[in-house]
Order: C-alpha cells, then sequence, then structure tokens
C-alpha cells in the first residue's frame, strides 16, 4: 500500500512538472505585447504600400522599418552588387542548360531572351513577357527542396572595399539591453563551411497566375576557423519560386526586420510581388496567432534566428543579420544528352512524386539537390558566396549539394540497417568465443581490457542510437532497434563476458597484490611501551602476587590467537583460508560470496562511470573549435581501436598464445572498423563528417598491426620480439631437446620413449631411425611424435642451423614442468578443462 502512494506521489509530481505554465500576463507584460503586437502590423502595412524600388539608398529612398532607415547605419550600397551578383549565378545556370537543351523545338523560338534571369522571377504576374512564363515552365527544377545542402563558401570580392561602421543598438532597438557589444555570428575568416537544411513540408503556397511562389524555413550552419563546434547556427525564414529554382532567405530581430522587408531584397520585381502576396497573407496569420496566445502567456517572436536558444532572451546578445540568395541547379535527370526539355521534366517530377509518396516503384539515383548561393550581412559588411565553377575548377569546390529529405532518409536507413546487421556479426561472435571460452584455463587468457573496450563502444553507439531515436521520427523505429541490439552487445554479452573473466583472473590479481604488498612493505608499527605500575610494599614485603580471578581483565590489547598449524607458509594459508570459505555450509562462506558481490559492483560502477564520463566529454566536444574537435575524435577511435593491444600484453605477461578464435579476431576487426571507414572516406555521409582519408588509412593500419602481432604470436611465440629481460620469466612448453641434457635430464623427456608393444619400436632408447630426431608416444592420443633433437656433435654452426629449422617443429610438441611429452593439440586441448599433468597428476603453468 505504501509503495502504491509513493508511486502516485511521484506520477503527479511528474504531471505538475511538465504541465506548462498557463498563468495570465501580467499588466505590464500585456503593455509590451500591444506594443510588439502594433510595431509588427505597423511592419505589414508599410509593407503592402511600397512596391519594389521604394527602397534604394543610392537614390535616397528609405523604409520607415527597423534596419533599414537611414540613421541605422546599415551597409545598403552592397545591396545592388549582391542582387547583381545574385542574378549571374542564375544565368551560368541557364546558360549550361541551353547548352544541352538548346536543339529542343521549344526553345528554337526564344534564342537569347532567356538569357536574362529577371524573365524567369515570377512569370507575367506583374507586367513579365508571357512567353517566359511558358519557359519556366519546362525547366526541370525540384519543386519541393526539403533537404540538406553543404558546401564550402568563400568570401566574395564586392565587398573589399566597404569598411564597417559602428552601429548604435541602443536606437536600433530601444525595447532590448544587450549584455555585450562584440557580435555573435561575425565571420571573420577568409573560407569555411556552410551548411543549410530547408523545410518545406507543411509550408504555404500561393499561385498567381502561371507563376507560384512557398514559404520556406531554413537552418543555416555558417563556420569559419573563428567558430566554435559546428558553426554559427541560425533559422531562417523567406520564400522559394519553385518554377525558377531560387531562394530568398532573412533572419529577423528587433534590430532588423528581415521578413516585412522581404520582397525589397529580391533581385527582380515580378519575384517581389509575389513574395509581398505571399507574406501579406502569412505574416497576417502569425500575428493573429501571437494575439490569441498572448491571453495565457506571454508569446515569442515567432521569426527568431535563434528559437532553441532560450538564454538569449535572458542575456541578449548582438548578432549579424542575413540575407541569402540561393538558385537551384537543374538536377542531371537522363543524362546530359536529353533532347526533350518536357520529358526530362516529367521524370523528375514523377520521380519527386515517388520520393514525398512512394508506392513501391524503382526509383534508382537520385540526383543530388544543387545550389549557389550569395550570403550578405547588411550590419556587419561582409558578403559570402559559395566555392564552385566556373571561378573554380570542380574539384576545389561544387557549390553546396546535397539529397532531398526523401533520399536522405533512405539513405539514413539503408546505413542504419548496416549497422544492423554488424551489431548482430559482432554479437554472433562473441557469442562463439564465449562458448569457445567456457574454462577457467582459456577464460584466463582472455585479456579484461580488450573485452572492455569492445563493450564501451558498443555502450556508446547504444546510448547515441537512443538519444537519436528521439529526435527523428522517421526513421524511429528502424533506430529503437539498432539501439537494442547495441544494448543487448553490451549489457548482456558483454558484461557477462566481463565478469566471467573477471572472477576467473581474481586470484591471479589478489597474488600480484600479495607480491607488491611484500615488495612495499608498510612500515613497522610504533611500539608504545605500557608504563608500569608502581609496586606496593606491604609488610610482607613487595607486593608480587597475581591479582585475584575476580579483577577486572584489561580490554584495550587484542587477544593473540595461535593457529594449530603454524608450520604453513603464507601462500598455503590464504588457500587453505579460500579452501574453507568456499565449503559449503561453513560460516565464513558469506564472506567470500560478500566479496564477490563487491566486486561485481565495483566493476559496474567503474565502467558506467567511464562510459558516461566519455559521453559527456564527447558531448562537450561537440562545442570545440574545430581543430581541437578533430584531434580528440582521432584520439578517441585511436583509443577505441587499439582493442587487440592488451591482449598483446597479456600475451607477452603470461607466455600465452590461443587466448581468441581467430574468426573473432579477424570478424571483429572488419566490423568494427567498417563505420570508422564509413565516416572518414565517404563525403556525403549522413551525418556531414568532414573527411579525412589519411586518418582512416592510419586507423586501417593500426588494426593492421595489431592483428599481425597477435597472429605472429601464436607462430614465432609470445615473446618473439622483445629481450627476455623485458617479461617475467616464465615456463616454455616448446623447449630445445638436446642429446647432452638426455644424460643430465634437464630437458629430455621421460618415460614413453619405447613404441608400444603392439607397434613396431623404430630404435633402442626410443631413437628414430632419422638422423637428428627421436619418437616419443603421446599418452593423450597414443599416437607417436617425432621430435627434433639438436646434436652437439657437429658445432655451433650446425646447432643454429638445427635451431632455425626447427622452429616450426618445435610447434607440434609440448613438454611439461615434469618432463612429459604430448602434441601441442592434444595438451592444449586437455588444458583447456584441467591444468595438471595427464600422467602424473602435477600442477601446470597455464598457457
Amino acid at each position: 500500500m505504501d509503495a502504491a502512494r509513493g508511486a502516485l506521489f511521484v506520477f503527479l509530481m511528474i504531471v505538475l512538472i511538465l504541465t506548462p505554465d498557463t498563468q495570465r500576463s501580467t499588466p505590464h507584460q500585456q503593455l509590451e505585447i500591444r506594443n510588439i503586437l502594433d510595431n509588427e502590423r505597423q511592419a505589414i502595412d508599410i509593407l503592402n504600400a511600397t512596391k519594389y524600388g521604394d527602397f534604394d539608398p543610392a537614390e535616397d529612398r528609405w523604409l520607415n522599418v527597423t534596419g533599414l532607415r537611414q540613421e541605422d547605419g546599415y551597409a545598403w550600397d552592397l545591396l545592388p552588387k549582391v542582387q547583381a551578383r545574385a542574378r549571374e549565378q542564375t544565368d551560368v545556370v541557364l546558360s549550361d542548360w541551353m547548352k544541352t537543351e538548346r536543339s529542343s523545338p521549344e526553345w528554337k523560338d526564344l534564342g537569347d531572351r532567356y538569357k536574362s534571369s529577371d524573365l524567369i522571377d515570377g512569370g507575367t504576374s506583374h507586367g513579365a513577357n508571357t512567353s517566359a512564363t511558358t519557359t519556366s515552365q519546362i525547366i526541370p527544377f525540384y519543386q519541393n527542396i526539403s533537404g540538406i545542402v553543404n558546401g564550402k563558401w568563400i568570401r566574395s570580392k564586392i565587398a573589399d572595399d566597404h569598411r564597417p561602421t559602428a552601429l548604435n543598438l541602443t536606437a536600433l532597438s530601444s525595447r532590448v539591453q544587450y549584455t555585450t557589444k562584440e557580435y555573435n555570428r561575425n565571420i571573420s575568416g577568409v573560407e569555411g563551411n556552410l551548411r543549410i537544411k530547408f523545410d518545406e513540408k507543411k509550408s504555404q503556397k500561393l499561385r498567381v497566375e502561371k507563376s507560384s511562389v512557398r514559404e520556406i524555413k531554413a537552418v543555416v550552419t555558417v563556420q569559419d576557423e573563428t567558430s566554435s563546434g559546428d558553426g554559427w547556427e541560425m533559422t531562417m525564414y523567406g520564400v522559394h519560386y519553385p518554377e525558377s529554382g531560387s531562394v530568398l532567405l532573412s533572419t529577423s530581430s528587433d534590430k532588423f526586420a528581415g521578413i516585412f522587408a522581404l520582397p525589397h531584397f529580391a533581385r527582380s520585381e515580378p519575384a517581389s510581388f509575389l513574395a509581398q502576396q505571399l507574406l501579406n497573407q502569412t505574416l497576417m496569420a502569425t500575428v493573429i496567432r501571437q494575439e490569441e496566445a498572448s491571453k495565457y502567456t506571454v508569446p515569442s517572436f515567432p521569426w527568431s534566428s535563434s528559437p532553441d536558444n532560450p538564454s538569449e532572451m535572458m542575456f541578449p546578445i548582438p548578432h549579424c543579420e542575413f540575407i541569402v540568395h540561393l538558385q537551384q541547379h537543374i538536377p542531371a535527370v537522363g543524362g546530359p544528352t536529353s533532347q526533350e526539355a518536357y520529358r526530362r521534366l516529367a521524370g523528375l517530377q514523377s520521380l519527386e512524386k515517388e520520393l514525398r509518396y512512394p508506392t513501391g516503384a524503382s526509383l534508382g539515383f537520385v540526383p543530388p539537390m544543387v545550389m549557389s548561393a550569395v550570403v550578405f550581412s547588411p550590419d556587419c559588411g561582409f558578403v559570402l558566396e559559395s566555392k564552385g565553377p566556373p571561378e573554380y575548377a570542380q574539384q576545389q569546390g561544387e557549390h553546396l549539394s546535397g539529397p532531398k529529405l526523401e533520399s536522405y532518409l533512405r539513405n539514413a536507413k539503408r546505413i542504419i540497417m548496416l549497422f544492423c546487421m554488424i551489431l548482430a556479426g559482432q554479437i554472433y561472435l562473441l557469442m562463439r568465443q564465449m562458448r569457445e571460452t567456457s574454462t577457467p584455463s582459456t577464460r584466463s587468457r582472455v585479456s579484461f581490457y580488450t573485452v572492455a573496450l569492445m563493450a564501451m563502444g558498443d555502450g556508446f553507439t547504444s546510448i547515441g542510437f537512443w538519444t537519436v531515436s528521439m529526435v527523428i521520427d522517421a526513421t524511429f523505429l528502424i533506430m529503437i532497434s539498432t539501439a537494442f541490439l547495441a544494448f543487448l552487445c553490451v549489457c548482456v554479452f558483454g558484461m557477462k563476458f566481463l565478469m566471467d573473466i573477471w572472477t576467473i583472473q581474481g586470484p591471479e590479481r589478489r597474488e600480484a597484490e600479495l607480491r607488491n604488498a611484500a615488495a612495499n612493505p608498510p612500515p613497522p608499527p610504533v611500539v608504545v611501551t605500557p608504563a608500569i605500575p608502581p609496586v606496593i610494599i606491604t609488610a610482607a614485603g613487595a607486593d608480587t602476587l597475581p591479582l585475584p580471578v575476580t579483577a577486572r581483565r584489561p580490554t584495550d590489547e587484542a587477544p593473540i590467537i595461535l593457529p594449530p598449524d603454524q608450520d604453513l607458509t603464507a601462500t598455503e594459508a590464504e588457500d587453505a583460508a579460500t579452501t574453507t570459505t568456499t565449503t559449503i555450509g561453513q560460516g565464513a562462506a558469506p564472506t567470500n560470496l560478500g566479496r564477490a558481490r563487491n566486486e561485481m559492483g565495483a566493476l559496474y560502477t567503474r565502467f558506467y562511470f567511464l562510459l558516461m564520463g566519455t559521453l559527456f566529454l564527447s558531448l562537450h566536444a561537440t562545442g570545440w573549435p574545430s581543430t581541437i574537435r578533430s584531434l580528440y575524435a582521432n584520439l578517441l577511435s585511436l583509443i577505441y581501436l587499439s582493442l587487440w593491444t592488451p591482449q598483446i600484453y597479456r600475451n607477452i605477461m603470461r607466455n600465452c598464445r590461443k587466448a581468441l578464435r581467430w574468426e573473432f579476431v579477424i570478424g571483429q576487426s572488419i566490423l568494427r572498423l567498417i563505420p570508422f571507414i564509413y565516416f572518414y572516406t565517404v563525403d556525403d555521409n549522413i551525418l556531414f563528417i568532414t573527411t579525412d582519408r589519411y586518418a582512416a588509412y592510419v586507423l586501417i593500419g593500426w588494426v593492421w598491426i595489431q592483428v599481425w602481432v597477435l597472429f605472429s604470436q601464436e607462430i614465432l611465440g609470445p615473446r618473439f620480439f622483445i629481450p627476455n629481460d623485458w617479461a617475467p620469466p616464465a615456463y616454455d612448453y616448446h623447449p630445445v631437446l638436446r642429446e647432452d641434457d638426455e644424460e643430465a635430464g634437464a630437458t629430455m623427456p621421460i618415460g614413453f620413449r619405447e613404441a608400444t608393444s603392439d607397434s613396431e619400436p623404430s630404435s633402442p632408447s626410443g631413437e628414430s631411425k632419422k638422423k637428428g630426431q627421436r619418437t616419443f608416444d603421446c599418452a593423450i592420443c597414443m599416437q607417436s611424435i617425432d621430435v627434433p633433437v639438436v646434436s652437439t656433435a657437429g658445432g655451433e654452426g650446425d646447432t643454429g642451423s638445427s635451431l632455425a629449422t626447427s622452429l616450426f617443429s618445435r610447434r607440434a610438441y609440448m613438454v611439461t614442468p615434469c618432463r612429459h611429452i604430448f602434441h601441442s593439440p592434444c595438451l592444449e586441448g586437455w588444458m583447456r578443462y584441467r591444468l595438471q599433468c595427464p600422467i602424473c597428476r602435477e600442477n601446470l603453468p597455464p598457457l
């Protein structure tokens, strides 16, 4: 009952916390809201009362809108140059199209009349040529440009002579008190990256005669060497002309009414007229919604360029405003040899329809969106351009390019499916390896840190997919499935394998602690001599009699307990204590169980603490400068892909081989390298990560070196590449057998030298007929073993030659410390289950 009440209390607290505050705004806030709405309505009235050309700073014509007044001091002298540059980019696109399609019959009578981009910026809606409207219908542009384009920008030369002036922020926006005079988004570099994410899924469309315009929202990210993280991110609103493939975007804030003055930034009068008609509807509808919302709460500015940054409401910081002109390039549908423009347009329209409303038809190659861009900041006074032809070679830049949203999601689902297959393969290989290392002997060979690195990477993947699946609804199901597979890989299989290895290697760790304690003994305790009580003198003399039986005994001294077997050594005593604690029914058994539980709890705590710490550090690294962030990502990748290094180290320290199956080593290496190869080498990857092929080559080479060392350790021995004094002494199961050691009894095996009674003996005393070899019997498989023996009669040269030739033949047999010889596969199979000699039952050192 108490538990149910507690659960109900927690549920009510969560509901209260998540319920939005619907408290009405205060009278002061109501007054501020009315002023904001009045200013917005005034800006809409100015928008409706003006036409294209009324804002012309060169002719001293200004508008009474924030940012477009003469006293505001913005760099509007650059606007005509920006508009001219945008028209030049459109002319380049159209000229390339005309070179391909000039032979089409629809183009024969048009000639050079189509050379100017003014003809396609709105058609006949406001006095343009009628024939141009007809031609604009057959140009194959994407009608819906929801998607992501990415590319490089350079600083334009048209603003080289401009010198920005200081702005009076108080005069621009008296309502907002800025906390600093330093501008954000002030691009001071020479070049950088530009990424634009278009959202046109729920936009309103307006058609005037045969031309149309649509509202559009875009998230623009500009990055240079001075910006942190991925760069300066801003939300922009504007219009899209589907027939011409052009886009006009602008930011808006308290010091710049960009969305209300957007038609005056257009590059032609028809485009301005269409934008004015559309904005007259959408802006007024938004203001009405603001007014309705103001009855319950303080509405936010709907066209803010930083809607997801609530800190700007409390600590406003000035930032540069942006106006962006974009021109879509013609997609390569049908190939460059197409001669019929209408057929090409129909092919693009059917492709776009299948992407938006899939019916299962085969799509084939979906051409990416390619756009030219001109970015203008009127208050900060700089102009940026996309980098690409014809000013730059295609290898230096291809303007802005990227997939449509539907194509991006389809490609993302394929990549996520590939990740699912990779995780499934990792789970399969891990399960096979766990079955292979099911005994204490085999588990003691595996490095704990190798498996921990794999589990750490799987945990990082699981948390990443869980997080992203909550943000992207279109891929929620497949991403949550991938996250679940990664969760199984780390929490079910990986952690179980880690616990098994940790438990088996527990005595080894305690033995190492004892050795360290013996090598570094603690300082001797300080002995305090107790005070001698005074001697009581009586008539009979000194009182030296013992205390009576009923006297109080001192309790501050620990009792000394002598064990009955004082002849045991420290190691034997520890073994006896371990045996006692593991005996069922003994009272000390819970002590050992409690220690195991404490170790398991500490293991879980350390693992997940390190995992979450790495995750939070990586999230924090997204805001670092690009150079430092790249170094961090490469270092983290190098550490993660060093997963075989701990196993190499353990092979050296324990002088063991064959700890892991080769299918596990090779399979895990390939599967864990595939994501790095994809993100480091594929330019159009789904995360838009900047490629670094040299770093990819380094990572691949590093993994290959580790695999090669593991293979060499199995063939040549675990310590083949280090001096003998660099590693602790360990027993060698593959010694060199010499004839002169037979009498001394040093290394030559004993017993089973003669052939069995049922077989023909090879020679007396187990000698083979072939010189330099001896034949022994394996007590496990009962088959003979031909063993190379080095003769000392030939001198040092022959000895060296024999050692060189017997390097691989020595791997065929194994000699135990008790001098019994077996086939290597036979004894290795035996030692998987029991570390005792099959003949004399003497304990054997682990492989």
